[in-house]
């Protein structure tokens, strides 16, 4: 019976360079996300610290306290996702103006060339 043989293991693991298809490692690739959109990793850390601070509250039984870490964490998620979808939106814009300029440099590029009598041999 000749079943599925999975490749052999290389010993590398997620951390270890593992290149996607853009040829970025992840951790630069994880890099370079937050700082085109560092408002989004500030958010998660507010969002951990009211958690923490939730926690603490609900362990010492200080009700008023906790309740007003959960709100904390409802805003800071809720910043979050602003900043996040801001982000995406503004980087999309601008990804397809660097698209459409490269587009419109091809064309021109072209059109020159077309531009030019063919030389003689």
């Amino acid at each position: 019976m000749s079943g599925y043989q999975p490749p052999p293991d290389e010993g590398e693991t997620w951390t270890q360079g593992i290149k996607d298809p853009r040829g970025e490692t992840t951790w630069e690739r994880l890099t370079k996300k937050f700082k085109e959109e560092p408002l989004v990793p500030l958010g998660i850390a507010a969002t951990v610290f009211a958690l923490g601070g939730a926690t603490s509250a609900l362990q010492k039984g200080n009700r008023t306290q906790f309740n007003k870490f959960l709100r904390y964490r409802v805003a800071a998620q809720g910043l979050t996702i602003v900043a996040a979808l801001g982000g995406s939106v503004y980087y999309s814009n601008q990804r397809r103006a660097v698209r459409l300029e490269e587009r419109q440099a091809r064309l021109d590029q072209a059109a020159q060339s077309s531009d030019q009598p063919p030389a003689s041999t």
